[in-house]
């Protein structure tokens, strides 16, 4: 995975996975057609989130990769159709989540500036036996400094149980996506 490789170790790490009975190609395409905006959990927790945002608002029109773009969710290159991988920066713990906009993959990459953290997501598809996939995402967050390490605690205590909740009702809807191709 790109993600080992460009985030072999993380101050918080979250993975969830699920079975699907799809082929590989149906479960990669699921996932690339899936609109994560309309799950109905993720829009009353992002819409509470966003309450805070005082600055800007991220794009709630155009595609889902324009969306994430306009939050500060990039693209990373994996080299490999069996990972999609995004990474952002920000101060996280802030009402307006601090998110830096406009950075490229490569500043991504690069990022370690003190008092902000990195995080990357990615999703996996993965063949297994019997026309199954194993469709997998994995979140790892970097903080950089010792005070934002505290502060990224502090929230990450309230924020992670409702962020594994939402990653988990991604891995359903793209699941959902893929089966009904089947």
């Amino acid at each position: 995975m790109k993600l080992d490789e460009l985030m072999p170790r993380a101050d918080v790490a979250a993975r969830y996975e699920i079975r699907v009975q799809a082929s590989l190609e149906q479960t990669r395409e699921a996932l690339r057609d899936a609109d994560f905006s309309r799950m109905p959990l993720t829009r009353v927790l992002m819409g509470l989130r966003k309450l805070g945002w005082s600055r800007r608002k991220a794009a709630q029109a155009g595609s889902q990769e324009e969306r994430l773009r306009a939050a500060g969710f990039i693209p990373i290159p994996t080299g490999s159709e069996n990972e999609v991988l995004h990474g952002v920066v920000g101060r996280f713990w802030r009402l307006d989540s601090g998110t830096l906009c406009g950075l490229t993959a490569e500043e991504i990459i690069a990022f370690e500036r003190e008092g902000f953290a990195k995080a990357m997501w990615n999703f996996t598809v993965e063949r297994e036996p019997d026309s199954v996939t194993r469709l997998a995402t994995e979140t790892r967050v970097v903080v950089y400094g010792s005070a934002a390490r505290r502060k990224f605690r502090a929230y990450w205590l309230l924020v992670g149980p409702f962020s594994g909740l939402i990653r988990k009702e991604m891995l359903r809807l793209v699941r959902r996506g893929a089966e009904a191709a089947g």
